[in-house]
């Protein structure tokens, strides 16, 4: 009896998350001539260019035709993995990146030559300390007013606590600022773990690809946890969860407004939790900062073509993803998921390029 009501409480679920993505459109289409009117506000907002929609259409016609009859098994090399939560597909790839981030020594001496993380120290009064030999934060320590904060200051980024480092640092600049930045320094390159994920929509959707990677030595190991139907969301979610483990740093692309929050309500959707409070390096905010002045919009695919010299072949819009993914759902043709799972992939790779380049770029 009790099995029977377990199952009939799990069909109820499926048929709500089914129910979820049911053709609902989160996007709108965008004449062509209207993009240079984009402004930096919409640039996660959901609307596609009327020649990418006929584009997208084009290009899933094209896979549709081609993986009639396949699999997904048949042509993504992946495989699937059980875990206490349930199975999903997972796929596992490698690729060349050459991460470059602060040298931590550089790192520390750029924090604090900042003598305007202690408080009361503005730009004039800093003027004045340095004109008097006050340096660095450590030749504070001796100074009768600044002097206590100064050590609290340099014990905590002795400890290494980068989050309080954080914290202290967006007290008193924006997070933003290239002195957060600096902070990734006090990392090793194998600490970040960089994470992207595709949805069906905007709020309150199914998550419906994970995808998280970290670097080794000059490789990038990307691990992909795909929902080759609704109800393995719990079980890609819990691939997610021993990534997250350990003392190490998040690096997304508005993760900290989207990915991260949106994470952790379909975990507490399922009452699963994973390691997602931590230090999170958000690329968006920092690329803002660095280029807007520099490129039409900073959406991550403009900043890869405008900085790293890439433009995507057969890719597919973000707003476009959920339709692409239903379309698989009814047909059981793989064709439309696999420029998702290549989308995913390439976010996450150039997630690293700008990172690296944002570091070159702020590294005096």
């Amino acid at each position: 009896m009790v099995g029977e009501d377990r199952g009939k409480i799990l069909e109820r679920v499926i048929r709500k998350l089914r129910k979820s993505v049911d053709g609902i459109k989160e996007y709108e289409i965008t004449e062509d001539e209207e993009e240079t009117a984009v402004t930096v506000d919409r640039e996660f907002a959901s609307y596609v260019l009327d020649t990418q929609y006929q584009e997208a259409q084009k290009l899933k016609q094209k896979l549709l035709k081609r993986y009639n009859g396949k699999t997904l098994e048949d042509v993504v090399n992946g495989e699937e993995i059980r875990t206490e939560k349930g199975p999903c597909y997972c796929i596992r790839s490698e690729d060349k990146v050459n991460l470059k981030i602060f040298d931590s020594s550089k790192a520390r001496s750029e924090i604090i030559s900042n003598l305007k993380l202690i408080h009361g120290i503005g730009e004039i009064t800093e003027r004045a300390l340095k004109e008097q030999g006050y340096k660095t934060i450590e030749d504070l320590t001796e100074h009768p007013r600044f002097g206590d904060e100064a050590i609290k200051f340099l014990e905590t980024l002795d400890r290494c606590d980068t989050a309080n480092i954080l914290n202290w640092i967006e007290r008193w600049f924006p997070k933003s600022h290239p002195l957060v930045l600096h902070v990734a320094g006090l990392y090793d390159r194998e600490d970040f773990l960089f994470l992207d994920i595709e949805t069906m929509g905007l709020f309150n959707r199914p998550i419906i690809l994970v995808g998280v990677a970290n670097i080794t030595d000059d490789k990038i190991a990307i691990s992909q946890y795909f929902l080759r139907d609704i109800p393995e969301e719990p079980g890609a979610l819990a691939g997610l969860v021993p990534h997250t483990k350990g003392n190490g740093a998040l690096v997304t692309f508005n993760g900290k407004s989207f990915d991260v929050p949106y994470i952790k309500e379909r975990l507490a959707y399922y009452r699963m939790r994973a390691e997602l409070d931590k230090p999170n390096f958000d690329i968006y905010h920092f690329s803002r900062r660095a280029w807007r002045e520099k490129v039409p919009n900073c959406r991550l695919t403009t900043l890869e073509k405008h900085l790293l010299g890439m433009e995507r072949e057969n890719d597919v819009p973000s707003a476009l993803v959920p339709e692409f993914y239903e379309t698989y759902l009814e047909t059981k043709n793989p064709g439309p998921v696999i420029p998702i799972i290549e989308h995913n992939k390439q976010d996450l790779i150039t997630l690293a390029n700008i990172f690296s380049k944002l570091c070159e770029e702020w590294d005096r």
